[in-house]
């Protein structure tokens, strides 16, 4: 991923949780102490924010600051990760149970 991309996905992501949350980017600007401008221009990939600053826009997201640099691709692993991950606990939880009725019921 070039430094465009990385500086797009940024800018797509936070405008997304934005909106998704119902912020305006004068409420995001004031929920993480940065200027209406600044919010705007990163928006508009014009502008890139320092390390504190993302933490600052994070947080008032009430997101991981990598959460702001994920990808659609990377969201897509995650579910399919996390549905193997129940898809197994189930598994597990199913045999535990097995092994106990065989040992306890019978």
């Amino acid at each position: 991923m070039t430094g465009e991309e990385v500086r797009s996905t940024l800018a797509r992501n936070i405008k997304k949780l934005r909106t998704q949350k119902g912020y305006s980017q004068a409420l995001l600007a004031e929920k993480a102490d940065i200027s209406l401008p600044f919010i705007s221009s990163i928006e508009q990939s014009i502008k890139w924010p320092y390390p504190d600053t993302l933490a600052k826009i994070a947080s008032a997201l009430e997101v991981e600051v990598s959460y702001l640099f994920s990808t659609e691709e990377s969201e897509n692993q995650n579910r399919e990760f996390s549905i193997t991950l129940i898809k197994n606990l189930v598994e597990y939880q199913k045999k535990a149970l097995n092994e106990f009725g065989e040992t306890y019921l019978t």
